[in-house]
């Protein structure tokens, strides 16, 4: 919150992920949701390898595995735990055969 100057009410903790592709499909969802505009950088926070793993390609790949779909678009990575992505429209799309899609 103090390094990028974001005030604690525009905080949002996605927390029924059950890992990470689910977590950005979530937080893509919560985006749509709460209408934030989706041309505005969405900002992950995370631990070095985490982080390192999100900006793979290996990750996107994982996505369209396990989802069929990336939901979301790579922005600039700011530091060693912090990279920037936007929503994508796709995220929005449920899926009726896992139960622990909310």
């Amino acid at each position: 919150m103090n390094t990028y100057e974001i005030p604690e009410s525009a905080l949002i903790i996605e927390p029924h992920a059950r890992h990470t592709t689910t977590n950005f499909r979530n937080a893509a969802r919560l985006i749509f949701k709460y209408k934030i505009p989706i041309d505005k950088k969405a900002l992950c926070t995370t631990t070095l390898d985490q982080s390192f793993y999100i900006t793979h390609s290996y990750f996107s790949q994982r996505c369209e595995q396990e989802l069929g779909y990336i939901p979301y678009q790579l922005g600039n990575r700011l530091n060693r735990n912090d990279v920037e992505f936007y929503p994508l429209p796709e995220s929005c799309t449920l899926d009726t055969h896992d139960p622990l899609d909310p």
